[in-house]
């Protein structure tokens, strides 16, 4: 009898219920959807139905590559490790790992069937530079966009022009590379026949010693160059109208921008005289300078810097002797007559290095926002601004561990002494010094 209930209990059910809702999506809504997965979730999809078992093979989104969570707890626990057989040991198992993971890797792609990607990111340490050089193939082969490369620097790999020509390579927008090697073939190559690229950034990498950023007939659509570190560069000559965004970080280099009138972004790091002669600086509207690495001669290079009557938003990073933090930020608001926003972030800044500075009234600040990450107590900066920026509107003041920075000239012992509840304490007595007019925010 029960079971005769529950047979007309299922021929009086909706036949509608009965549909798998998921097998009812309109051609091409799956494959969009596993497209914004990650590619590991996408596969996983394989048991929601017997239509989908396969579907995640063409999946058409951004694959990213940065080593197995196994490699990076052993790679922790390598820096752990002092003694050398068990050093050597560890180097064998992770090798051993790495293997497993890129013989992953190279499984997948061979399963994948779509025609096109979205991105590819490899980021994480290689040995094997056949299976680096297939990689690339891959994705020319796949028409991908984004493309993100970093193998480490156990390989000085040298990025091969012979496998970008294996096909027209003319959908890459976004190129970004750590420690690999750029030929000027290559990146005359890349400037030429890459006619959507947008982004080119190049970090601790081996580039010409003059890099000619520059397309005949101005057909160049770059618009974000970064150049960080990049070894042997004394020369960059740059004609690109289209470009929004410039970064470079390292020593002094010759510059030449010949035509650069879409500029208006800048970030620099290491030296910086060269730059105050180049005409692109009045248009800078977002700048950031990152001055841990030279403060003693900050001071001599901010004074050469022109009105900079275009800027609004400003971000200045810092560590060592605060004194010449709060000098610089005092001589940067009064290059900046329009500057609407300012971020300073201290890094290694020491109490037991500050000292009192008292800075005379100045000439009005136009901003409207201050953002200090990093604090441990910079009161005199605050007032100083409070006193002279009759606009200002709001203050944040963030006391938690600031990013370590690579070069910590006050040891690694500050950061484990890092009291972020005196400091909030410290920010605290800040907030019963500033107007309620002006809000306050504590991180």
């Amino acid at each position: 009898m029960e079971d005769g209930t529950r047979t007309d209990d299922k021929q009086k059910r909706p036949k509608s219920n009965e549909e798998d809702v998921i097998n009812q999506l309109p051609e091409g809504i799956p494959i969009n959807i596993l497209s914004k997965l990650q590619i590991h979730e996408a596969v996983r999809t394989s048991i929601l139905s017997r239509k989908w078992k396969n579907l995640w093979t063409y999946f058409s989104g951004a694959l990213e590559f940065k080593g197995s969570p196994i490699m990076k707890d052993m790679k922790k626990d390598m820096k752990k490790i002092t003694g050398r057989s068990l050093q050597m040991a560890m180097e064998i198992m992770y090798d051993a790992e790495r293997q497993t993971y890129t013989n992953w890797i190279n499984e997948l792609l061979v399963s994948l069937r779509s025609s096109s990607l979205r991105g590819l990111k490899l980021w994480f340490p290689m040995k094997n530079v056949s299976d680096v050089d297939n990689w690339i193939r891959f994705a020319v082969r796949r028409k991908v966009r984004m493309l993100e490369l970093y193998f480490g620097r156990a390989i000085d790999y040298v990025l091969p022009l012979e496998l970008f020509k294996v096909e027209r390579f003319d959908s890459l927008c976004v190129l970004r590379m750590k420690s690999i090697s750029v030929t000027e073939e290559m990146l005359e190559y890349l400037l030429c026949n890459c006619v959507l690229l947008e982004t080119l950034s190049l970090v601790d990498s081996e580039v010409p010693k003059t890099m000619k950023v520059s397309v005949s007939g101005s057909l160049l659509k770059l618009k974000c160059l970064d150049l960080v570190r990049c070894r042997e560069l004394t020369k960059v000559e740059i004609l690109a109208e289209k470009l929004v965004s410039f970064k470079y970080y390292g020593p002094n280099l010759e510059t030449e921008f010949k035509s650069v009138s879409s500029l208006v972004e800048a970030s620099f790091g290491g030296s910086f005289v060269e730059f105050v002669r180049e005409s692109f600086m009045l248009q800078i509207k977002v700048l950031k300078l990152d001055i841990t690495q030279n403060s003693p001669q900050v001071i001599c290079w901010l004074s050469q810097l022109p009105m900079l009557n275009n800027l609004k938003d400003l971000e200045l990073v810092a560590c060592g002797d605060d004194g010449i933090i709060l000098s610089a930020c005092v001589m940067l608001l009064k290059t900046s007559p329009s500057l609407s926003r300012l971020t300073i972030k201290m890094l290694n800044t020491k109490p037991s290095l500050r000292a009192e500075h008292k800075f005379p009234k100045e000439c009005q600040y136009s901003i409207k926002e201050l953002e200090l990450v990093g604090f441990s107590g910079e009161v005199e900066l605050v007032l100083h601004i409070l006193e002279n920026a009759v606009e200002l509107k709001k203050i944040t003041i963030d006391t938690r561990l600031p990013t370590k920075p690579k070069v910590r000239p006050l040891g690694e012992e500050h950061f484990e002494t890092w009291n972020c509840e005196e400091n909030r304490m410290c920010a605290s007595r800040l907030k019963d010094r500033i107007p309620p007019s002006i809000e306050f925010v504590c991180l």
